[in-house]
């Protein structure tokens, strides 16, 4: 009897274990964030005992996700907008909106093949020019990084002059691609996505006071299969170890910046 009874404790013991083990904390993050978050997750694993599962993707297609009740347990936007509209549908707790992190875009052409369609020095109105008839970006209407750089290029006065010739691509990775592959002259993408391909060149870094301000807000939400481990991992973004992991890949500190 003593037998069966130590048996069974270690059974439920055992099982106890295993169900700590493989609890999990479903993330939804914009695709640029992807080094940065993977980087981090071995971190938080290891402290919370449970496995994070990322599900990366345009800001856009994310968040009409989460309005549409898809289960994750925290969320990190491009900008604010797909936050705003999250919140909107009363999908997040607003109380655990933070937004530390930031970026930068950069123009881009690729490295091999022809000549540079920009002879120093770089100039908005070159995008504009003969040598670019295919300019690759993030489509505007949908995704962030698309949204920053027309933006910039309004600001710049040389939208008007290049709409009808942008590639839009379905997320901030894919217009990276694009210029990659030589299919488009050039493009606008975050400068930290440009900083890791061996296959651009980044021809002008847009300046803070220059471009538009790149937010990366993020947030807990609501009725997520696990919103204490949620709400530990949008605390975890905010720890050392994470802003070590963000400023090593180029990110930006919003709070350093006077943001």
């Amino acid at each position: 009897m003593l037998r069966t009874a130590l048996a069974l404790a270690l059974v439920l013991a055992a099982c106890a274990q295993d169900t700590a083990a493989t609890r999990e904390v479903v993330v939804f993050a914009a695709t640029s964030l992807r080094e940065p978050l993977l980087a981090l997750a071995p971190s938080f694993e290891r402290e919370h005992g449970a496995k994070v599962v990322f599900v990366f993707g345009s800001s856009g297609d994310l968040a009409k996700q989460i309005v549409a009740a898809d289960r994750a347990d925290a969320f990190l936007s491009a900008d604010e907008i797909e936050m705003d509209r999250v919140e909107q549908a009363g999908r997040i707790d607003p109380t655990s909106r933070r937004a530390r992190y930031g970026n930068l875009l950069v123009v881009i052409e690729p490295r091999e093949g022809n000549p540079s369609a920009f002879p120093p020095p770089f100039e908005p109105a070159q995008l504009a020019g003969e040598r670019v008839t295919r300019l690759s970006l993030a489509n505007v209407a949908t995704v962030p990084a698309g949204r920053y750089a027309k933006s910039w290029l309004e600001s710049q006065n040389v939208w008007d002059r290049v709409a009808d010739r942008v590639v839009p691509a379905v997320d901030a990775r894919a217009a990276l691609a694009a210029v990659e592959s030589g299919g488009c002259q050039a493009g606008i993408v975050y400068k930290t996505d440009a900083a890791r391909s061996n296959r651009v060149v980044i021809v002008h870094l847009v300046r803070a006071e220059e471009g538009p301000a790149i937010r990366y807000p993020f947030a807990v939400v609501r009725d997520g299969a696990a919103p204490d481990m949620g709400a530990a991992f949008v605390q975890h973004l905010e720890g050392l170890d994470a802003w070590l992991v963000f400023q090593l890949q180029g990110f930006t500190d919003l709070d350093l910046a006077g943001d």
